[in-house]
């Protein structure tokens, strides 16, 4: 998986008129979504003659940090989720093995032979 500088990187070596088409695309969506601070952006910008590069730039890394921080999180909650299966199957383990032992099988087996 590319890294957020990676991605840049590649952006960069692009067009000024892609790179302007992917950010607008990508405040466009946020803002048709209901993204209050991508709506602010698009305000501001769609009144401007020139948008500035770095004002392209920074909007497609701020996607790009975002996307990561989605990603880091959903592999978090995955990892938190593995770990509750394997304390709940430990657990299982553990009372298995101490109903196993809670049993007299000396016991069982005199019993046995008394019958």
């Amino acid at each position: 998986m590319a890294t957020t500088d990676q991605k840049m990187k590649e952006f960069q070596s692009k067009p000024y008129e892609e790179r302007l088409k992917i950010s607008m695309n990508i405040i466009t969506n946020l803002k048709d979504r209901g993204n209050t601070q991508a709506q602010e952006i698009y305000d501001r910008i769609s009144v401007m003659d020139k948008i500035p590069e770095a004002v392209v730039d920074a909007i497609y890394k701020d996607f790009c940090d975002s996307v990561d921080r989605i990603q880091q999180d959903k592999i978090q909650w995955e990892l938190h989720q593995f770990d509750k299966a394997k304390a709940y199957m430990q657990k299982l383990r553990d009372e298995e093995k101490a109903q196993r032992e809670a049993e007299d099988c000396e016991s069982l087996l005199n019993w046995i032979e008394d019958l």
